[in-house]
């Protein structure tokens, strides 16, 4: 637990310096929000900050391989997940960002919130602060705690005006938190790879850069309006995660197991070492 607080200390000292930094030279009128988007930036790397910080070791090759080492291809999860969100974003309300961005600045806008404006907190959140928790309490528990803190990590944003976090409700955000953090930790239980996690942070806030700036989200928003397909999607995409983990969980724990495939195995070699050290104990007694 005290490796948790630490981790919580570090990050929101970094995070939220920069952020209540951006909201009191914003309100002074120094800097609008978007001549201090770098403070966002550097404040969304809190998490990851702390998170390399507590590494036992951090030299360049230890943290290339805490970041991007796992065991399977995202691509499927990715897919899934992604599917998921534009759903949600797209079927409800139907409409586009009014904005115009053109498809093809899509995957540039992926890169962006991949490694700067969102996905490389999870470098923190998944790659540090979920495991942790994981040894004081069971999955689902552990992912509605890093929801809750995710969210109120944002706190300071909402006091910045022209931020995207200016005109929404805060309890319809830590909703939104909630039900981003469930297939986030999926994916990295399923894969054990932070850089995949950052990705799927990246699509999600791609994807709502792309559909989730028109008029009917602006009120979905902000509360005034309660949209039953948004939270019927949401729920479905808990279920869903869940339902995915519950099936990881139980080929771990059977001999369809990778884990478990690799123990039987290493019992096996064992066995065999034993008997053959018997029958060359028996060979010796024979020829003496």
């Amino acid at each position: 637990m005290n490796k948790i607080v630490k981790f919580l200390v570090i990050t929101f000292a970094i995070s939220w310096s920069c952020f209540i930094l951006l909201a009191i030279l914003n309100n002074t009128g120094v800097l609008s929000y978007v001549s201090g988007f770098p403070l966002i930036i550097i404040g969304a790397f809190g998490p990851g900050i702390a998170a390399i910080t507590l590494q036992e070791k951090r030299n360049p090759k230890a943290i290339a391989q805490f970041i991007f080492s796992g065991k399977y291809k995202p691509f499927p999860y990715l897919l899934l997940f992604g599917a998921l969100k534009a759903a949600i974003l797209w079927f409800p309300v139907q409409e586009l960002s009014p904005y115009g961005i053109p498809l093809f600045a899509f995957p540039f806008i992926l890169l962006v919130q991949t490694l700067f404006t969102g996905g490389q907190e999870e470098i923190g959140w998944q790659g540090y602060l979920r495991p942790s928790l994981e040894k004081f309490m069971p999955f689902p528990v552990a992912v509605i705690v890093l929801g809750v803190i995710w969210a109120v990590w944002h706190l300071p944003l909402w006091f910045i005006a022209e931020s995207p976090q200016e005109n929404i409700n805060f309890a319809f955000y830590v909703g939104m938190v909630l039900v981003m953090s469930f297939p986030l930790s999926v994916l990295h239980k399923k894969t054990q790879n932070i850089f995949y996690c950052c990705i799927l942070h990246g699509l999600f806030n791609t994807l709502s850069a792309f559909l989730a700036f028109g008029d009917q989200w602006q009120l979905i928003f902000s509360g005034e309006v309660i949209n039953w397909g948004v939270i019927l999607g949401g729920i479905i995409t808990i279920v869903i995660s869940l339902t995915m983990w519950q099936v990881n969980k139980q080929k771990t724990h059977s001999y369809g197991g990778s884990d478990m495939k690799n123990n039987y195995k290493v019992q096996q070699a064992k066995q065999l070492q034993s008997k053959d050290c018997k029958k060359f104990y028996t060979n010796k007694e024979e020829i003496i």
